[in-house]
């Protein structure tokens, strides 16, 4: 529709007149971001539009302050960051002022403007997914032609807000392509799979909020879980936005009210499921209609001084389940490690080794839980209230690893931070630090951190002064560290400093005890719906040859959660392809690789380049594309095998099996 001056505007869609929801999109608001544009803004939407790009300090000053949020946005896209990649989409999460704080690609993404550092509120960008989200509050889709500026017309984008416990929006999740022909149905899919996720990433972050009370949830039909806190009274301290939308309550932080203020009250209720929990059938106060609610084990009787009983008569009836308690508590050492007799073995060295300051070095392939266990080592240690820091040596660039690693003073080298950085081995101080992927360290800073292990003092970059700290050290690698010190690759008096105990954690495929492992699994992570595997199922993940071990267990789990209908997961909903003779995973035909090679080599440099792409190409080719095999064949991490990929203009084969890991 034209606006007088003649910018045209989208077309408004009609209204349901249905109750709005932070979860349902209107594509109205296009109209009015267009308006804006043009009235607020004054913008033209063919004028040449450039993105604004953070520096990376500046953007790493925008993260930190909300790294437990990033963190959980990390794991939810982790799972669905494979079948989104594969149809074109990327992943980001965005800020309240439309900065990228994170993004989940590949690299054979379309996508190369939407990053992370890059702005894209609404009065930078005009009408886009991210920016039109935030004012709207709300989802939005925005398709082509429907962004204000002509440079983005290529893009399609799909958001939805995140929420905080107090229901507050304090971010967005967008979806987005490149792709100027996107399928329509290929759109809806992902546009409906940004609201379920976003909706996910804000329970998750409410459970978060309020892990050391009691959580209470419900469904109402269709709709996602209704959530309450309750403290150790039985107030209702906490609800999640489909709950104040149930009870219109207000969004912010709450005054606590009693749980049998909102629903009719038996004393009762809570004791008899307080043993191994279930569904608790509470009829909401004044009405008729009964809100089944799941109730976790371990709920006490309130005491006296709550508020008086109803003398009404109680419509409160208990119906308890005997399947398992959905939890989101993290997995022990115990189950980290396995229960098999070997395991076990580990197990009872871990107990009567751990805390008493000897490190302890965790082997095995990618995926097994390393980093699982050793959290779970910090938590059942005598540590627990200390920090744990974690720090992969293979994820930060080599220039970057001795300052963030050891720190830095004030002035230490141009972009330092004016304050300095007490790099990770102070933070750590008196708590565990766990050094992921040791086996990519290069050898200069190996020297280094021997000394500081030895000592036990830190030398920050540019100062001359030393600390002295007391850490926990937990060093993990999916690599062969022997053989790397016999090919001179690591330091062999850091080996032996680090293995005071080595733990070696089997690979999925062997582990005994997968059946218990797997129904574990899904308990934690289908988190209140009442999820099971049926027996076709389990032994469709049994045949399966898990190359992506324990988190990619995870990852199918989650979505076969997601999509299986009547609470039962089957094989169909697993989404794994039929295996392949002398392969684990079905792929397609070709191999690998893209670009022409380069010309021959005429100096020894561009010889020594010629011959690590050379061998590089021939890896992936042998490993059908495969980056994760691949990277172990080369004993190289991911992250160094992909930015060598780069550097060479390689790219793998994409994967047929949406759960196998990138």
């Amino acid at each position: 529709m034209p606006d007088g001056k003649g910018t045209q505007l989208p077309a408004p869609a009609p209204h349901s007149g249905s109750p709005v929801s932070v979860f349902a999109s209107d594509p109205a608001n296009l109209e009015a971001s267009w308006r804006r544009c043009v009235d607020r803004y004054r913008f033209d939407p063919s004028a040449k539009q450039r993105i604004v790009v953070l520096t990376s300090k500046e953007l790493r000053e925008h993260c930190e302050p909300v790294e437990q949020t990033l963190s959980a946005a990390e794991e939810e896209l982790d799972y669905i960051g494979g079948p989104l990649s594969d149809v074109g989409f990327i992943a980001s999460v965005s800020n309240m002022a439309g900065l990228i704080l994170h993004y989940r690609t590949d690299p054979d993404s379309n996508v190369d403007i939407e990053r992370a550092g890059s702005l894209w509120g609404e009065g930078i960008a005009g009408t886009n997914g991210v920016g039109t989200c935030i004012i709207e509050r709300r989802p939005t889709d925005v398709q082509g032609t429907q962004h204000f500026f002509r440079d983005f017309a290529a893009l399609s984008c799909t958001s939805a807000p995140i929420l905080s416990p107090d229901s507050g929006m304090i971010g967005v999740l967008n979806f987005a392509t490149a792709n100027p022909d996107v399928d329509p149905s290929t759109f809806r899919l992902a546009s409906g799979l940004v609201r379920r996720v976003a909706e996910r990433l804000s329970n998750r972050l409410f459970r978060m909020a309020f892990r050391d009370g009691i959580i209470l949830s419900g469904r109402l039909g269709t709709q996602g879980p209704v959530l309450f806190a309750l403290d150790r009274d039985h107030f209702v301290v906490g609800a999640n936005h489909a709950a104040r939308n149930w009870l219109n309550w207000q969004d912010g932080a709450l005054r606590p009210a009693d749980l049998w203020s909102i629903f009719d009250r038996d004393p009762d209720t809570l004791s008899r499921v307080a043993a191994c929990g279930g569904t608790i059938s509470l009829r909401r106060a004044g009405r008729d209609n009964l809100f089944a609610i799941e109730a976790p084990s371990g709920i006490a009787p309130a005491p006296q001084r709550t508020a008086k009983p109803s003398t009404a008569t109680s419509t409160v009836r208990t119906a308890v389940r005997p399947h398992a308690t959905r939890t989101d508590a993290p997995p022990s050492v115990e189950e980290c490690v396995g229960s098999t007799a070997a395991a076990q073995t580990q197990f009872r060295l871990l107990k009567r080794v751990y805390g008493r300051g000897l490190p302890v070095l965790i082997l095995g392939e990618t995926g097994t839980g390393k980093d699982t266990l050793a959290r779970a080592l910090h938590q059942e240690g005598g540590r627990a209230d200390r920090p744990y820091v974690a720090f992969n040596c293979a994820a930060v660039p080599e220039t970057l690893i001795d300052s963030e690693l050891f720190g830095y003073s004030v002035g230490a080298f141009t972009g330092a931070r004016r304050e300095g950085s007490p790099g990770r081995l102070i933070e750590a101080d008196r708590g565990t630090l766990f050094l992921d992927e040791i086996g990519d360290m290069p050898l200069v800073l190996q020297t280094r951190l021997l000394r500081v292990l030895e000592s036990g003092e830190v030398s920050p970059l540019g100062s001359g002064k030393t600390r002295t700290i007391d850490v926990q050290i937990i060093a993990a690698t999916n690599q062969n560290l022997k053989t790397r010190v016999a090919e001179g690759l690591f330091r062999e008096d850091l080996y032996y400093r680090l293995a005071g105990v080595v733990i070696q954690l089997q690979p999925l495929r062997q582990r005994e005890d997968f059946t218990q492992l797997a129904r574990r699994m899904l308990d934690r992570v289908a988190g209140s719906e009442d999820v099971r595997l049926s027996d076709e199922a389990l032994a469709r993940l049994a045949r399966h040859r898990w190359p992506g071990n324990a988190r990619e267990l995870k990852f199918v789990l989650q979505r076969a959660a997601q999509i299986c209908e009547g609470g039962w997961i089957r094989p169909e909903d697993l989404m794994l392809d039929e295996q392949m003779p002398g392969d684990g995973m079905a792929r397609t035909s070709a191999p690998a690789i893209a670009d022409p090679a380069p010309q021959p080599a005429t100096t020894a440099r561009a010889s020594i380049h010629a011959a690590e792409r050379t061998a590089i190409a021939d890896a992936l080719a042998r490993c059908a594309g495969d980056v994760m095999k691949t990277a172990d064949a080369l004993k190289i991490s991911r992250a160094t095998l992909y930015r060598k990929m780069r550097q060479h203009s390689l790219r793998p084969q994409r994967y047929v099996n949406y759960g196998d890991l990138h």
